[in-house]
């Protein structure tokens, strides 16, 4: 619910308490208002922390990204809501390390900074629409990403391969979902 929303229950929730308490003396009047301003105050106040919230997760995942030395994914995704990535409340994000957008063509990389849908639709090919941890990542035998690419899953010894990319750190928490660093930017579909 919006902030103006919010604010506008609070009047209209204040001035029927004023209405239904008018039949009363002046002083349960005045307690009426009070009360009722009161509850107004607390709902407006969980509306406007569940707002900062999700200010605050949006940015939650550029700023897990930058903490663990991906910055090149970190500055882009600042630039990109996940929500318009991923269909549902929580993700599993394949990060490419700094190293493999280093491993990019120069005009590929430009290309793809140039047009924000081209880069939206590479980085839905490195996110899944649930949260898989390291362990159940070494279970599955491939996954299917946002994007509509399905990814296989392979296991050797300690090294766990999906699709093309290796993947060189897991279970790395974000809200709402998991980070696992992988050494490839999956450009193809």
């Amino acid at each position: 619910m919006s902030r103006t929303k919010s604010t506008n229950l609070r009047v209209l929730t204040l001035a029927t308490a004023l209405l239904a308490a008018s039949a009363c003396g002046s002083d349960a009047v005045n307690d009426s208002i009070d009360d009722v301003a009161d509850a107004g105050d607390e709902v407006s106040e969980q509306v406007d922390a569940a707002a900062d919230d999700v200010d605050a997760s949006a940015g939650d995942l550029a700023d897990v990204l930058e903490q663990n030395g991906l910055e090149s994914l970190a500055s882009a995704v600042e630039e990109i809501d996940i929500a318009e990535l991923v269909d549902s409340d929580e993700f599993t994000f394949f990060a490419p390390d700094d190293e493999a957008f280093r491993t990019l063509d120069g005009d590929d990389i430009a290309d793809l900074l140039a047009d924000p849908e081209q880069f939206a639709d590479v980085l839905r090919r490195h996110v899944v629409g649930r949260t898989i941890d390291a362990a159940e990542l070494a279970e599955m035998t491939s996954v299917e990403t946002e994007g509509g690419t399905t990814l296989d899953v392979s296991v050797d010894g300690d090294t766990v391969m999906v699709g093309d990319a290796t993947v060189t750190r897991t279970d790395i928490d974000v809200d709402n979902g998991v980070v696992h660093v992988v050494d490839r930017v999956f450009v193809e579909a």
